[in-house]
């Protein structure tokens, strides 16, 4: 893992340093990321004070403890539809490097968090008119209308251990992202998702043939970018055989910092 984020840190610090312009907004307005899918955008045990600490600039729209619909602080963990205490996505990993790249001293971000542990396609979850579709849709809407000068950074996915069995998880796939798109009038919008677990993939054809689909999908549909987890090595936990198909957080963070790479890739 210290391996890892060596090449992870270096290959950053490289396109960082060779960033492009900033990308403005009006007035008031945020810079939006969407994080959407099921457990691992926010399953990972072992939060730390000091990687997972809030950022004075980067915020959220809550959703429990009488938040709903608030714009508060960003802090771990996020206010998806499930959460754990001790946990975290890597949503904020990618924030934190998203604004260290492209923001001005005074611009702000906000995470609109979507994840929702053990949902799917097949489960009538995340498929146009379907409650978890249409909850993103309405909250990036709202957050629109509350700042109407803000911009759609990015939307980052992490699906699939729900649909192993889903035989039309393709087609499935292509079509959200076709939806969510037009949806959020934003047809050109950047979409990174990420792969599953390398250790839980392993142990089934099932898994490692929707690894594939989800691999593939950037040469199907464009601005599209798949955050590897076995490159440039597998990302690992201590014990891969507890809670197997989870990452832990220092996996998560790990991850987040490949989904920013793949981000920086298409711009």
């Amino acid at each position: 893992m210290i391996l890892t984020r060596f090449i992870l840190l270096a290959s950053l610090f490289m396109l960082i340093s060779c960033r492009k312009d900033a990308i403005d907004v009006n007035g008031e307005g945020l810079h939006i990321i969407i994080v959407a899918g099921q457990s691992n955008t926010h399953y990972g045990t072992g939060f730390d004070a000091d990687f997972d600490s809030p950022h004075p600039r980067i915020l959220q729209l809550g959703r429990h403890n009488g938040n709903q619909l608030k714009i508060i602080d960003a802090v771990e963990p996020l206010d998806h539809h499930t959460k754990i205490s001790e946990s975290i996505g890597f949503a904020m990993t990618f924030a934190k490097y998203y604004l260290e790249t492209y923001l001005t001293e005074t611009e702000k971000i906000i995470i609109i968090p979507a994840g929702h542990a053990g949902t799917g396609f097949s489960d009538n979850d995340w498929n146009k008119g379907d409650p978890l579709f249409d909850d993103l849709v309405d909250r990036y809407k709202h957050v629109k209308e509350l700042r109407p000068g803000s911009h759609l950074a990015a939307i980052l996915w992490h699906q699939g251990e729900s649909d192993v069995k889903n035989l039309n998880y393709q087609e499935s796939l292509d079509t959200f992202i076709y939806d969510l798109r037009e949806e959020l009038n934003a047809t050109n919008a950047p979409l990174i998702m990420g792969g599953m677990n390398p250790y839980w993939v392993d142990q089934s054809p099932e898994r490692i043939k929707l690894q594939s689909i989800l691999k593939d999908t950037p040469n199907r549909i464009h601005r599209v970018g798949y955050a590897d987890p076995s490159l440039p090595i597998i990302i690992n936990k201590d014990s891969n055989q507890v809670n197997s198909i989870h990452y832990n957080a220092a996996g998560l963070r790990e991850l987040g910092a490949r989904y920013f790479l793949s981000y920086i890739e298409l711009h």
